[in-house]
């Protein structure tokens, strides 16, 4: 319950007098209410005053009539008119008390007057600093502590309709952000305003549509000029989960690694694209796992798909590389085909390299050539002399022709009849050693599975 605040009965005029401080601290309005609150209770002669301000009066010189008591309005320095008060009788002069009485109400409507013209002066200030802003090309507006917006221009007013931005971007120290809207793809950074100790927080807005679209136009022109001169082109989408510190914030760092083959833009609010001219899906993991550094430590999602093996047209890999992405570290474990008649030898490989690596496994030599031209393998390993289906280096070579770059590996029972293998093929004897090949794989595959 709140405590009784006494009163003290005040005259009219002083009563006046403190109105008039109250309405002087308006610009402080914590100050006015508090001033005016206490103004307020001290007299109870506010139940029978009714005041009358005329606009003419404080806009131009007012004549000084017989009979009629002037007096000068003014806010501090600044004259803003005078008020004039005529008697209501002819008999009835004006006596000190009346003079004293009409100072107060002079001092009350400077002080309401004065602060009336500066609202004026700072709404015609807003609508300058509007037009102003409107003048550029990105989207301007600044909030206030309260998290409400003080000021915007016309085109950050569009951008930011309807919604709802990141509470911690404008109670925070501010940051880099992104979002959809209107079909447009948007970044904005959050500032505080220098010098404003309110916390205020002041949105540059800038539209990155066209940098989209450029991306999604030269996929086009490079998947038709691979078509047309049989190449390749691989094409890759990197999300993140997260808006504000997301993975559109590592585009500049991930651009400034690029070849003059390779491309990267924003896709929408959630993911970049990356475009491998004349990369196969193997050259473009090798490359995505050098540039995870530039891509930053959160967690990341990746969709990869390769011409003609996803698709031949550009619709066909975007489509391709936007479905099911995968976790991108994971994604982008070096693959390793293995294959063997015998599915225990199979299974062992799984067993012993499917700690570091990703490990897929096979008995038919079919099935394990078609796997080779759907997916990207960094290595296949087969059997020398198999008991059915073709000789192990003929596998090989059919693997090198659908992926070129695949890293080949042998297993052999017999490695003294092995002298026509190929030096850069490695050659694994049976029984296995687990720690040597092991280690035989860290050392060819290091470099791609980083």
């Amino acid at each position: 319950m709140s405590p009784v605040v006494p009163t003290v009965p005040v005259d009219g005029p002083a009563a006046l007098r403190a109105l008039a401080r109250a309405f002087g601290q308006f610009h402080d309005f914590g100050n006015f209410v508090s001033a005016l609150s206490a103004a307020l209770e001290k007299s109870a002669v506010f139940e029978k005053t009714t005041l009358l301000l005329e606009r003419n009066l404080a806009e131009g010189a007012a004549p000084f009539s017989p009979g009629s008591l002037t007096l000068p309005v003014s806010m501090g320095p600044q004259r803003l008119g005078v008020v004039q008060v005529s008697g209501d009788s002819a008999t009835r002069l004006f006596g000190p008390e009346d003079l004293h009485l009409m100072a107060g109400l002079a001092d009350f409507l400077g002080a309401v007057l004065g602060q009336s013209l500066r609202f004026q002066e700072a709404e015609k200030a807003r609508e300058l600093l509007r037009f102003l802003l409107n003048q550029a090309p990105v989207g301007i507006a600044a909030y206030g502590e309260d998290l409400r917006p003080i000021v915007s221009n016309d085109l950050a007013t569009r951008w930011l309709a309807g919604l709802t931005l990141p509470a911690e971007l404008l109670t925070g120290e501010g940051g880099g952000f992104h979002l959809q809207t209107g079909g447009k793809l948007i970044y904005g950074e959050a500032r505080k305003i220098a010098g404003d100790t309110s916390g205020s927080i002041l949105l540059v807005l800038h539209d990155l549509t066209l940098d989209q679209v450029r991306l999604l136009e030269l996929l086009k022109r490079d998947t038709y000029r691979a078509l047309a001169e049989h190449d390749v082109v691989s094409f890759a989408i990197i999300e993140s989960p997260q808006v504000q510190d997301g993975v559109l914030r590592a585009l500049p760092a991930v651009r400034a690694q690029l070849t003059a083959t390779e491309a990267a833009g924003p896709y929408d609010a959630h993911r970049i694209a990356l475009v491998f001219r004349g990369a196969r899906a193997l050259q473009a993991r090798a490359r995505l796992r050098t540039l995870r550094a530039a891509l930053g430590s959160g967690p990341l999602r990746l969709g990869l798909a390769e011409l003609g093996r996803n698709g031949n047209s550009p619709e066909a890999l975007l489509d391709a590389a936007l479905q099911q992405p995968q976790d991108f570290d994971a994604a982008l474990r070096a693959r390793i085909l293995v294959h063997d008649e015998n599915p225990d030898v199979a299974q062992s490989f799984a067993l012993f390299l499917g700690k570091e690596f990703q490990v897929v496994v096979s008995t038919q030599t079919e099935e394990a050539l078609k796997r080779v031209r759907q997916e990207p393998f960094e290595a296949i390993v087969t059997e020398l002399e198999p008991r059915n289906g073709p000789a192990g280096l003929d596998v090989l070579a059919e693997a090198s022709a659908a992926q070129p770059g695949i890293q080949g590996f042998i297993t052999t029972l017999r490695a003294p009849l092995t002298s026509g293998i190929p030096a850069e093929i490695p050659l694994i004897e049976k029984p296995f050693d687990i720690s040597a090949i092991t280690a035989l794989f860290r050392q060819r595959l290091t470099v791609v599975a980083k």
